[in-house]
């Protein structure tokens, strides 16, 4: 007998108390509605119960306590700590189970935090163990998954529902692992800083088995250190240049860094802020580092033998996506004795990271910014580096907790690394969000990504490589992730449509979310726009806050920055989602500029459409804007640019005037009067 939704619904929550509708429907809708099967998979479920354990060890972490385990060493801590999170199950009702503490010696195996196999999605998120065997799934429960996605936003045509196209920046949190926090972390929460109570004994437990299964998925060895360090990876790099004493006139003189064309500022600015020789290797041909650049300056310096060589590069550019063949060039760094750091900001959510691929290959550093994975956001960022480079006798961030003891007049800190290096309350419940999102990554695998990736790019290219008004900046023929930089030229009017224009295009008509700008990679960016430095400091004049820097009667308008308009496909995208960006990009590479000539202070455009795609309708809105604009603007009110006549010429962007100059002539020359018929092309 068949059941109506409502049935179906109030029998599964029956089932499993899952009080959260919504979920339930997107739950079921995943099995299409197939009770049957959810009723089978919810019913062999066995809820297991934490363990803790305490060791001598400094590797702590929790295990799951079968039916039959016989250890006698418990005493309870609470009665009040909600039930685990098992599968398919995400109780909020007034069930709670009691917890167990087990005192363990040292010579008793620590189970790690997340220690299972990571190939596996199941180890820390049961409730997704149906999609072990089968990746295309596990990426459709991810992208179902992303909270805000059925989300709207109100914009000047009317309601679009939010499409997210900027992780690059930053990704978006998951409902699967906000549920991990708040059912088995949130309860147990306290501050790291003490063992000696269940709480904060249970938090600390969480954060070392996070930083345990990070060195496990970058391959760490017991000669790296994993360091949680403030906001991404500038955070980590500006902690490693504190490490290396660099702000010390004797060190800074015996030290030379190698920057590639790639770096994002935070890969710069530490570097030069310290003073010390900062080396910038260009790019070959092909777009890429130029190897036989590097080699060369490697040579020297090491020959000369004065200075340290210190190498940091980009693993991806942020900018094009463009990546770099990091073993080969960590090996040529090290035959020549160098250093060699690498910042895996853009990088780190799609590539796999080893830290140790040989031993000439290892790297000495990475940075990583883990709010870029999905589920991130509020992760801290990560600096992994070897032992070796951690010299310095006063931690980067002393204060609380990197110290055994402090005096009126002594102090002795803690020799641990990572301890002394993380100094006050840390961002504990970011910490353990990176393990997990890291665990994601892992579960989905970097093969599984990296092939999404491949195909993203080619699909992209297959339709934008010789478009005639999207220029794409960075070469399509190399290995680069799915991330794009565009500009958009209008050939009537012979200038670029404003980055920020276009961003707010495609979230006023499509609701999609994307970045404009230079993403915080200006000599790169400068590179790529093909500006040489006299220009650069034309346009620095008509930024710079500073007005004795300005030439002449210059004034600061900062729309003149030159930049471009980025977004990314992820790799959990659906097809739908990825065609949906790429037509919208499409029409405001073909249409948007039309769009310049409407502003607030003229009549609404009425469209009196009826249609549920907001393509279609941008497209109806573009039709029907030269005899609105014929009808109703006047561009003689347009406000011109205030800039002297001779830096006119570098104006790059189109401004309203000329787009509406460019209507009305079109429209008086060919669209004023329209033909009364138009042929059925479908006969």
């Amino acid at each position: 007998m068949a059941h109506s939704p409502d049935q179906t619904i109030e029998y599964f929550q029956s089932l499993t108390n899952w009080n959260d509708r919504q979920a339930v429907i997107e739950f079921l809708e995943m099995y299409e509605w197939d009770v049957s099967v959810l009723v089978e998979r919810v019913t062999n479920v066995k809820p297991k119960t934490p363990t803790l354990l305490r060791t001598i060890s400094t590797e702590v972490g929790i295990r799951y306590s079968s039916t039959n385990d016989n250890s006698t060493q418990q005493e309870a801590i609470s009665e009040n700590h909600h039930q685990l999170i098992s599968s398919f199950r995400n109780r909020n009702d007034s069930n709670h189970t009691t917890t167990t503490l087990n005192i363990e010696s040292s010579d008793d195996q620590v189970h790690q935090l997340f220690a299972s196999n990571t190939e596996t999605a199941s180890s820390i998120f049961p409730y997704i163990k149906q999609f072990d065997m089968s990746k295309q799934p596990l990426l459709q429960y991810i992208d179902s998954n992303v909270i805000g996605s059925n989300h709207r936003i109100n914009t000047p045509w009317g309601s679009r529902k939010i499409l997210y196209a900027d992780y690059t920046a930053s990704e978006r949190g998951l409902t699967f692992i906000e549920h991990f926090m708040m059912n088995n972390v949130l309860p147990y929460y306290a501050n790291t800083h003490s063992e000696n109570n269940a709480c904060a004994l249970q938090t600390t437990k969480y954060r070392e088995g996070s930083r345990t299964l990070i060195k496990r998925c970058v391959n760490a060895t017991n000669d790296d250190v994993v360091i949680f360090t403030g906001s991404g990876s500038t955070a980590a790099i500006n902690k490693l240049v504190d490490v290396l004493q660099l702000k010390d006139e004797t060190v800074r003189r015996r030290t030379v860094v190698f920057i590639s064309t790639f770096e994002h500022h935070s890969n710069i600015l530490p570097w030069r802020e310290t003073g010390v020789e900062v080396i910038r290797i260009p790019n070959n041909t092909q777009g890429l580092m130029d190897d036989n650049f590097l080699t060369n300056q490697l040579k020297k310096y090491h020959d000369e033998g004065e200075k340290r060589i210190i190498c940091t590069f980009n693993a991806a550019s942020n900018v094009t996506g463009i990546r770099t063949d990091v073993d080969n060039i960590s090996t040529l760094v090290h035959q020549y004795r160098g250093l060699i750091f690498w910042d895996y900001a853009a990088a780190a959510p799609y590539v796999k990271i080893d830290m140790n691929p040989s031993e000439i290959a290892a790297k000495d550093a990475v940075f990583i910014s883990t709010h870029k994975f999905v589920g991130g956001p509020a992760a801290p960022g990560i600096l992994i580096a070897k032992k070796k480079l951690f010299t310095n006798e006063v931690p980067g961030d002393c204060g609380g907790g990197t110290v055994n003891f402090v005096t009126r007049t002594q102090t002795e800190y803690v020799q641990d690394i990572e301890t002394r290096e993380e100094g006050g309350t840390p961002n504990i419940l970011g910490s353990i969000r990176a393990g997990l999102v890291f665990h994601l990554k892992e579960s989905v695998g970097c093969h599984t990504i990296e092939t999404r990736e491949d195909a993203l790019v080619e699909k992209f290219f297959a339709r934008f490589r010789n478009h005639r008004t999207l220029f794409v900046l960075g070469s399509s023929t190399v290995a680069r992730l799915g991330i794009f930089s565009f500009l958009i030229y209008v050939p009537s009017i012979q200038k670029y449509l404003h980055h920020n224009f276009i961003c707010v295009l495609l979230n006023d008509l499509f609701g999609i979310q994307v970045r404009s700008g230079c993403s915080c990679a200006g000599p790169y960016v400068l590179d790529l726009l093909n500006i040489n430095d006299e220009t650069a400091d034309i346009y620095a004049k008509f930024i710079t806050a500073n007005e004795n820097d300005r030439l002449g009667e210059i004034p600061r308008i900062e729309l003149m920055k030159p930049g471009f308009t980025r977004f990314n496909l992820s790799y959990f995208a659906s097809d739908k989602e990825v065609d949906y960006i790429l037509n919208a990009i499409e029409f405001i590479a073909t249409d948007g500029w039309k769009f310049l000539s409407l502003n607030s202070d003229t009549p609404p455009l009425t469209t009196n459409i009826c249609s549920d795609d907001p393509i279609e309708e941008a497209r109806l809105i573009a039709n029907k804007i030269p005899r609105y604009v014929y009808e109703n603007i006047c561009y003689l009110k347009d406000t011109p640019l205030n800039i002297p006549d001779e830096y006119k010429d570098f104006i790059w962007f189109a401004i309203p005037i000329d787009v509406i100059r460019k209507i009305i002539i079109d429209f008086e020359q060919n669209g004023s009067r329209t033909v009364p018929f138009r042929p059925n092309s479908d006969n």
